[in-house]
């Protein structure tokens, strides 16, 4: 475990869909390194509160905070207000999110879809982008398919494409949205282990997820929520093996 301040930091975080509450005073915090694996029923506001964290949804109240700056808002004077989106889409870029769906561009190769971003958003050379993207390809196992493009990958190739695009950014924070959920089982596993040796190498993430094998090895903290709040979390071993709140102990009955 890492110590000092949370890298990341979720105070009072609400969110409501019209008269839908869906996150009720979410508090949660993530430390430099450390792996946060975020489990419950469908509905329960695992994906809203990921995207909550870089402002793909906004928040109705509560701050996020991302190396102590606020995301979405900036102070003035004593109260917060909304960001341009410039100013947000800057602070993105620290925060790489990989989805349930790929979101290819299918009409760009594997390598043109890494190198995409670099170029366009960070201005980077184009001759270093394509350097940086084959190590990331390399480093997903796919270095022989950068030409291929998404229609000619299997499922667990482009989500292993998209992870590297993601990571081309070079983000403080990666954000899984249930990365495995789209797949075929028999491709799970390619995904989940590009994402244990980037917990090995020391990324912090937080990973929404039902793969809770990978949650009990991989994760530092284990995170339940149910009806849009958290109800319980600590050590994924403790809690999957010893859980404290009767609605933990039904679900796990359910899915272990």
């Amino acid at each position: 475990m890492n110590v000092g301040m949370p890298l990341l930091n979720v105070e009072r975080l609400t969110k409501s869909f019209g008269t839908h509450r869906v996150l009720t005073c979410i508090d949660m915090s993530v430390r430099a390194g450390d792996v946060t694996c975020i489990v419950g029923p469908s509905g329960s506001g695992k994906s809203t509160l990921l995207r909550c964290l870089n402002h793909l949804e906004v928040p109705d109240s509560g701050v996020v905070f991302l190396d102590g700056a606020p995301i979405g808002v900036r102070w003035r004077g004593q109260t917060l207000h909304r960001m341009s989106f410039n100013e947000l889409a800057a602070q993105r870029q620290r925060m790489g999110m990989v989805f349930q769906s790929f979101n290819l561009f299918p009409h760009k190769t594997a390598l043109e879809n890494i190198i995409e971003a670099p170029i366009v958003v960070q201005r980077h050379k184009r001759s270093e982008a394509i350097e940086e993207a084959m190590v990331l390809l390399d480093k997903v196992g796919l270095r022989e398919r950068a030409h291929y493009y998404p229609k000619q990958l299997s499922g667990g190739q482009q989500q292993r494409v998209a992870i590297a695009r993601s990571l081309a950014m070079r983000p403080a924070v990666m954000l899984f949205d249930e990365p495995t959920s789209a797949l075929d089982p028999e491709l799970v596993g390619e995904v989940l282990a590009v994402m244990r040796q980037l917990a090995e190498e020391g990324m912090t993430m937080v990973v929404v997820t039902h793969e809770m094998a990978f949650a009990r090895d991989v994760a530092d903290h284990l995170i339940f929520m149910d009806g849009g709040v958290i109800v319980e979390g600590g050590p994924p071993r403790e809690v999957l093996s010893n859980p404290q709140h009767a609605r933990t102990k039904s679900f796990l009955a359910r899915v272990l």
